[in-house]
């Protein structure tokens, strides 16, 4: 009986340890999952922090029913996902309009983009794009744009387009 009760010993003290292995496996999985989740939020935070967009300016060439807004990135980081921005369009007072990003469409309710200087597909610091935007409505003189980037970057402005 003593041999058959170190062997019931033997036997729980080997399943133990392993389930307190597997159990060590999964909470160290979980905690480099996390480790993981938070390095590429503090990283993404860094990088919105980095881009800082400022509107310079706005004309209207009414012949052509277009709106073009000066946008220069005063920030220190690059931006590259220039398909993905959202631009709103209004009046100073009224609702904005959604106007959606493509790069051969120019009928109204579409923007595109003009890279002044080195057209390379990235938004460098100190780099100033056009968005051409193909007006839905008519707007007054004061209108106010929105740049929305894909990483919570904002910028809003009223601007005066005689």
């Amino acid at each position: 009986m003593g041999e058959s009760t170190a062997v019931a010993h033997a036997v729980f003290i080997i399943v133990s340890v392993m389930m307190a292995s597997v159990l060590g496996l999964i909470v160290l999985g979980k905690i480099g999952y996390m480790e993981s989740l938070f390095s590429q939020s503090v990283q993404e935070k860094a990088n919105a922090l980095g881009i800082r967009l400022l509107i310079i300016n706005a004309y209207k060439d009414a012949t052509n029913n277009i709106i073009y807004v000066y946008v220069k990135n005063v920030g220190t980081v690059t931006f590259s996902d220039l398909t993905n921005i959202d631009l709103y369009m209004g009046n100073a007072t009224g609702v904005l309009e959604y106007y959606k990003y493509n790069v051969t469409v120019s009928s109204p309710g579409y923007y595109n983009i003009t890279e002044l200087g080195n057209p390379d597909g990235t938004w460098s610091p100190g780099e100033t794009l056009r968005f051409n935007v193909y007006v839905q409505n008519t707007y007054s003189e004061l209108i106010r744009v929105k740049i929305v980037l894909p990483n919570g970057v904002i910028a809003e402005e009223v601007v005066d387009v005689p």
